[in-house]
């Protein structure tokens, strides 16, 4: 598959195969031990949970990917993208896999999170239809009791769906401010409205998530109540699309060799990411995807991380990183990383409880490789029947169009 917009950008994929990669083992370690304790492993435990950042990681991936077109338009003094074109493709990346995996994980599988009686939540099969379109839809996250109902990792698909709806306002608004100006750098100024104002808003639905309807004690960020809502609501979440939006008009400026690097730039980089995990990390408390501003902080690093893989535009490839995450392991993960997102968790919870995981640190191991290759050849299957045949009708040639290029990535995905 080729992009949307643009050209391949080496690297991507790789990334995407980290996050996806991040967030399996993550709820390999939470859920696959029998009893639903998290496995065992001594000080690594505090890496394991910081694994869950890898949902930050996708939102920067992605909202890298998707406003680099529409800062490119405007920096450049183009026509805006098709918007028809772009939510068709949205559809199309997102909606034919999630519908197949949720069907396939609520009906056959019997695998997927809802609410009991008790107000406990419970893993098996969906049998009230009527909630089912309340997650085939995103419509999950808006009510406590139907927060986390369906796959559990897509309430953070939910987030993002808002987003793609938000980013062509967000567009439009970028362009009323730059043709307020004549200049290049006007216009720069204005596609970086856009993530200042997404910066701003994260930070007050944080600020309300802590104040205005603050955590029950004990502590429960992921329970039936509105404190839980808002911390998973775009709300709440927008800051962290600020930083990858902001990349994609370095980018963009790069590309058209209005930005100049320092030599030095790459070790800074590095140590600011650096030092910023080693700021994160310093706290044990469980507040990953949370209120926190540490969660601000990580998506700051993972910004960082980013840059190093796409700028400078015309030297990128030749970074030893990127040649790393363009081989084949990497590059396998990476194209199948939406399904590897949805199908994880159902299958970890599904080999539990059928009783077929182990506890212990050895336990631990078994449970990963044994969820990592069902998940594996579950999210190939989904692939090839799935999403690459959804994904070809992206480039449907109209009559007399030239052939598409064949063989470079799928632009954007969760």
């Amino acid at each position: 598959m080729r992009p949307s917009t643009g050209s391949r950008l080496p690297g991507i994929e790789g990334l995407r195969a980290i996050a996806a990669g991040s967030i399996l083992v993550y709820h390999v370690w939470l859920f696959s031990p029998p009893g639903k304790n998290s496995a065992p492993l001594g000080s690594f435990d505090r890496v394991m949970q910081d694994l869950a950042y890898g949902v930050i990681l996708f939102f920067t991936l992605s909202v890298f990917l998707l406003y680099r077109p529409f800062a490119a338009a405007i920096l450049r003094g183009d026509p805006l993208p098709s918007l028809r074109r772009y939510l068709l493709n949205r559809a199309l990346r997102i909606l034919p896999a999630y519908w197949v995996i949720l069907f396939f994980s609520a009906m056959v599988l019997g695998s997927v999170l809802f609410w009991d009686s008790s107000g406990n939540l419970a893993n098996g099969r969906l049998l009230d239809l009527g909630l089912i379109p309340r997650a085939a839809f995103f419509l999950q996250d808006y009510f406590p009791s139907t927060l986390l109902l369906g796959i559990g990792p897509a309430w953070s698909l939910a987030v993002e769906v808002v987003f793609y709806c938000a980013l062509p306002m967000l567009a439009l608004l970028a362009l009323a401010v730059a043709r307020r100006g004549t200049t290049r750098a006007a216009r720069r100024w204005a596609v970086l409205v856009p993530p200042l104002l997404l910066l701003v808003v994260g930070l007050t639905g944080k600020l309300a998530a802590a104040r205005l309807v603050p955590a029950p004690v004990p502590f429960d960020d992921w329970g039936q109540n509105w404190h839980s809502v808002v911390v998973r609501s775009f709300w709440c979440q927008a800051d962290l699309f600020a930083f990858g939006m902001a990349l994609a008009v370095l980018r963009v400026e790069s590309e058209d060799r209005l930005l100049r690097l320092p030599r030095w730039w790459r070790k800074a980089a590095v140590l600011c990411a650096v030092a910023a995990y080693a700021l994160v990390a310093r706290a044990n408390d469980g507040q990953q995807l949370s209120y926190s501003l540490r969660n601000t902080v990580m998506t700051a690093a993972f910004a960082l991380v980013l840059a190093l893989i796409v700028l400078p535009a015309d030297g990128a490839a030749a970074s030893p990183l990127v040649r790393v995450l363009e081989t084949r392991p990497f590059l396998a993960a990476g194209i199948v990383s939406y399904s590897i997102f949805l199908w994880h968790e159902p299958l970890i919870r599904w080999l539990d409880d059928h009783d077929l995981t182990l506890a212990g640190q050895g336990g631990f191991l078994f449970n990963l490789l044994l969820a990592a290759g069902a998940t594996a050849v579950a999210s190939t299957i989904t692939y090839r029947l799935v999403e690459a045949p959804a994904l070809r009708l992206k480039f449907r040639r109209a009559v007399g169009a030239p052939e598409p290029v064949p063989g470079a990535q799928i632009e954007a995905a969760p």
